[in-house]
């Protein structure tokens, strides 16, 4: 039996929540904040935030949740290559309207195993 788009963003989301290893407390900020930053400056924008915020290290919660976006985004044949922001860059204006979408829907599971799994955060 083959799972729904839904439950293979449940399962997606819940796996991508358990094998983080960091800093907790601030990938579930940026979990809880990313949607609102999608919905008030465009997926570009909320990208951009997060790139800037990793500050270059791999290890970051920032740059785990931007490539946990990638590669959901890659899955699903939304974007191609390694390079999310270039992808979306390269792309019309459906596409980023579908990846914009498509990226609050998993971010919509993504903040209920946060809110689950992972420490109450500031605020949330």
């Amino acid at each position: 039996m083959s799972m729904t788009l839904e439950q293979e963003r449940a399962k997606y989301a819940f796996d991508a929540i358990a094998a983080f290893t960091g800093d907790k407390g601030k990938y579930a900020t940026h979990i809880k904040k990313l949607p609102a930053m999608i919905l008030n400056n465009g997926l570009g924008q909320a990208l951009a935030y997060l790139l800037a915020d990793d500050k270059g290290e791999y290890s970051a919660p920032s740059w785990s949740l931007y490539s946990q976006l990638r590669v959901w985004m890659t899955r699903k044949c939304i974007c191609s290559g390694n390079d999310l922001m270039d992808s979306l860059m390269k792309g019309d204006s459906t596409q980023y309207m579908h990846a914009q979408h498509e990226s609050l829907k998993l971010l919509a599971w993504m903040t209920k195993f946060a809110d689950a799994y992972l420490p109450k955060t500031e605020g949330g």
